[in-house]
């Protein structure tokens, strides 16, 4: 939950506040429903703990996207699709580290691309994803 909340509730927190303060809309506050343990055993371990669930909210679109750019990123390097660099310095291993750390980092997520259900991600949350990914790939190239 804190990764969502660093890379999608303040982005949205933020433009919330500037459209209320700029008068185009306005704050409302939806108490929404719990997923609660289907367990009728109070003794037997829940075999779906720990285990993300997504649904269609917007707020799964930063995070999926910064996966996806990272797994661009790596497939790039590692297939060797990217620029000569001018400056003579190169693209280094720690750029590979830190794109594997992040991609660790968002491991529901990427177990989420592979998933079905309620444990996958939506296929419209997907896309979304797909499309900003390409958009920051395509102005990053040239």
């Amino acid at each position: 939950m804190g990764r969502i909340t660093v890379m999608s509730a303040w982005l949205f927190g933020f433009i919330s506040v500037i459209l209320k303060l700029v008068g185009i809309a306005e704050t409302v506050f939806e108490v929404t429903r719990k997923d609660q343990s289907t367990s009728s055993d109070e003794g037997s371990e829940d075999t779906e703990a720990g285990r993300f669930t997504f649904d269609k909210s917007p707020i799964f679109v930063p995070p999926t996207t910064i996966l996806l750019v990272q797994l661009t990123a790596l497939a790039t390097a590692f297939l060797g699709l990217r620029p000569q660099d001018q400056d003579e310095l190169g693209s280094g291993s720690l750029e590979v580290i830190s794109s594997v750390w992040l991609v660790f980092c968002l491991w529901p997520f990427l177990k989420g691309l592979f998933g079905t259900g309620k444990y996958g991600i939506p296929l419209s949350t997907i896309f979304k994803s797909v499309g900003f990914t390409l958009l920051f790939y395509t102005l990053c190239r040239n």
